[in-house]
């Protein structure tokens, strides 16, 4: 599953007042994460990191490499 279906799911939630839509869009998002992915999908919706520290610090986003053409970046 690609970090940015992920993201867009975060963002579609946050977006709309409605529980209804609200859970239908958490469950799609769960519904297409595979096994091994699923907790750290779960984690990530509801705002909990699977890790104390993430490893990036000022000092590896002094240098960014330029944007991707696609979304490349995946759960595992």
């Amino acid at each position: 599953m690609l970090l940015a279906a992920v993201a867009a799911a975060s963002q579609d939630v946050a977006a709309t007042r409605s529980r209804t839509a609200k859970r239908d869009r958490l469950a799609a998002v769960l519904r297409d994460a595979s096994a091994e992915e699923l907790p750290v999908v779960a984690a990530w919706l509801s705002g909990e990191l699977r890790q104390r520290r993430t490893g990036v610090g000022w000092r590896s986003l002094r240098d960014l490499p330029g944007p991707a053409t696609e979304p490349t970046l995946t759960v595992r």
